[in-house]
This record gives structure tokens, C-alpha cells and sequence, in this order.
């Protein structure tokens, strides 16, 4: 027997419901985001980000930018247009600090910027602001924690 589903607008049809897997964390959920945006260049930029995340047991967010760079998936998009964040440490890699992404995650607890240009929005609502290159700066993070972790 063959399920029908109903059509929406437009002749799509609704086919099913898919779970994200691309999460360990849920963002909502999670007490540390560590969110990438435009400033980590790439995919593999990108992936930095994620790296940082998995050491740190942290939810993945991206920016609108991110997201529509294929970057991540929509399901990581925080701000106006994505989901809300209210963890206890919120990481911005490469993130200006755009309004519509600001709105998504002000109300974090204790919120770190990691921004090459000194004059980023995201400095102005940041508690701890790293001016440099989040190329440089999130690998090397992500082995300090890591060399931290192992050394417990």
C-alpha cells in the first residue's frame, strides 16, 4: 500500500521528516556554542570550528553566510533566521556580529570573539574579544584543550 502525502504549494509534495545527525549536541541544549562564520574562509575552514566543538563537548552554530555557503547545514544556523542560543559560553569564530546573528545569541552568558578586523560588531557584545585570524587562532585552541584533556 502507498502512503500519500499531502501537496503543498507549488506541487512539492511532503515526503518525510529526516533527523540531523550532523549534531553530537544539540544547540539549544548545549552549554557551549562555538559558531563559525564568513572569517573561516572555507569548508575545511569551517571544519576547524567543528574540531573545536568536539574537544570542547560544544554544539556547532554557524552564520546565515556560513549556512548558504554550504558550509553547514540550516539545522546550525543561529540568529533572526536560524535558532536562538542561550549557553553559558558562547564562541565566535570569524562571526562580524551582523544584527540579524547578534539577535540569535546576545543573551549568552559569557560570549568570546575571535575577529581579524578590531572594529567587528561582535566585539561590542563580547566579553573576551581575540583580534586575529581564526585560522590561526581556533587550531590552536583546539590543541590546548586538547593537550589539557589528556593531561588529566
Amino acid at each position: 500500500m502507498t502512503k500519500s502525502y499531502p501537496v503543498l504549494l507549488g506541487g512539492e509534495r511532503f515526503l518525510r521528516f529526516v533527523q540531523d545527525v550532523t549534531q553530537t549536541v544539540t544547540l539549544q541544549e548545549a552549554e557551549v556554542v562555538v559558531t563559525g562564520g564568513r572569517g573561516m574562509k572555507s569548508q575545511e575552514g569551517f571544519r576547524l570550528v567543528e574540531e573545536l566543538a568536539d574537544a570542547l563537548g560544544a554544539g556547532v552554530g554557524a552564520t546565515r553566510a556560513a549556512v548558504e555557503l554550504g558550509w553547514a547545514s540550516y539545522a546550525h544556523q543561529i540568529g533572526l533566521s536560524g535558532k536562538t542560543v542561550s549557553p553559558k559560553v558562547y564562541i565566535a569564530a570569524g562571526v562580524s556580529g551582523q544584527i540579524q546573528h547578534l539577535a540569535g545569541m546576545q543573551t549568552s552568558e559569557y560570549i568570546v570573539a575571535i575577529n581579524k578586523d578590531p572594529e567587528a560588531q561582535i566585539f561590542k557584545v563580547a566579553d573576551l574579544g581575540l583580534v586575529g585570524d581564526a585560522l590561526e587562532i581556533v587550531p590552536r585552541l583546539t590543541a590546548e584543550i586538547k593537550k589539557l584533556k589528556a593531561a588529566r
